[in-house]
């Protein structure tokens, strides 16, 4: 199948309209662990998302997303009802934890596991979702000791997370993911949703892990005043892959979106950038940006940045720009004359370019754990 098709095509020969992707191998439904607050409620087996009559649409695209469907797995369905004030997150964190017997359940053996979530918020209702991807990977532990994985492609398994969610009149939805998986995982992130009038959705993502990383995101802005708010960062290191396709889909007047991708790029790493801002008919007044920051450390990465702002509405603003490169000379004399090397010099960039995106996270649960986290990994 292809995934995170480009809504335009571009010259073929760039090999950036979209991503091969095979899953010919049996999915597992995957559990979470969750923490759930009051004034939100778990429906088992429901689909609300879809139950509100509205078609769905996703950042990785209608192939993958029938390839969900022809799963027969039932997505897990989270609602807030309308008027409610969520102070505290919902925590769903994915690992080998409890009773998960992953390592052993030949049931696990040649398949992947997969995970989908639906999100209903309610008008004038607002909630924080926090998702972390903790250690899910193939032998079922949570041992750091990644020295012995291979580089050959029998060695990854694949763990898909989808999320779609519906924001209601005047509904607020924070969705925050970290990304923490270990260098045997392939993961397939697929986000898709709406938002109606004076509805907000904002998207925090920090990408630490993975082998390979297939990210989508799609949101449609359909209702008057609705806001699409997206941070990300990400460190690559070694043969690590991210493929990223984020859409923001303006329909609604005066609906607006930002969405900023910042990153570094270390050794053999790839990276795709898409992220278009669509102004359809009728959004008179809309406004869209997106911006791309990535710092190269070395040579032998391979970067590709595809910005697209589509237009059939006059009346909107729409700006895109990305800064590419090595760290200003300039900065980096600086920093020597102040008696720090080039090398502890290029590490405190790269952590303050995570830690920009990581300071936007409100929750200090979240913040102090990636925090240590990133100090035991030397990052």
């Amino acid at each position: 199948m292809k995934i995170n098709k480009l809504p335009v095509r571009t010259w073929n020969r760039l090999k950036v309209n979209d991503t091969p992707i095979e899953l010919d191998i049996k999915p597992v439904q995957e559990q979470c662990c969750d923490r759930i607050p009051e004034g939100v409620k778990r429906l088992s087996d429901e689909v609300t998302v879809a139950g509100s009559g509205i078609t769905v649409k996703t950042g990785l695209g209608e192939e993958f997303d029938d390839y969900i469907a022809d799963t027969g797995i039932k997505p897990v369905s989270y609602v807030v009802q309308d008027g409610m004030q969520v102070d505290i997150p919902l925590y769903l964190t994915y690992e080998a934890c409890g009773d998960n017997k992953a390592a052993t359940d030949d049931t696990y053996a040649d398949s992947h596991r997969i995970s989908l979530i639906d999100i209903t918020v309610g008008e004038r209702s607002s909630v924080t979702v926090i998702q972390d991807l903790a250690g899910v990977f193939r032998d079922g532990s949570d041992s750091s000791d990644s020295s012995d994985s291979s580089d050959s492609s029998d060695s990854v398994y694949t763990f898909i997370l989808q999320n779609k969610y519906h924001i209601a009149e005047g509904g607020k939805l924070t969705l925050i993911q970290i990304n923490r998986l270990k260098e045997d995982v392939r993961l397939c992130n697929d986000i898709g949703g709406d938002v109606a009038d004076k509805g907000e959705f904002k998207l925090i993502q920090v990408i630490l892990g993975g082998r390979e990383s297939y990210y989508g995101a799609y949101t449609e802005l359909r209702g008057k005043g609705s806001s699409l708010s997206i941070d990300v960062a990400y460190l690559l290191d070694g043969s690590e892959a991210l493929d990223m396709n984020y859409v923001a889909d303006h329909r609604g007047r005066n609906s607006e979106s930002d969405i900023s991708v910042s990153g570094v790029m270390k050794d053999r790493s790839k990276k795709l950038f898409r992220g278009t801002i669509d102004f359809h008919k009728g959004c008179a007044g809309a406004k869209g940006a997106e911006l791309e920051d990535v710092l190269l450390i070395d040579d032998t990465i391979v970067n590709q940045t595809v910005p697209l702002i589509l237009c059939d509405e006059e009346d909107v603003e729409g700006a895109h720009g990305a800064t590419i490169g090595r760290l200003d000379e300039s900065l980096l004399t600086y920093m020597k004359s102040r008696g720090i090397g080039e090398r502890d010099a290029y590490r405190l960039m790269e952590r303050a370019k995570i830690d920009a995106v990581v300071n936007k996270i409100e929750d200090v649960r979240t913040r102090d754990m990636l925090g240590r986290y990133m100090d035991e990994e030397g990052l």
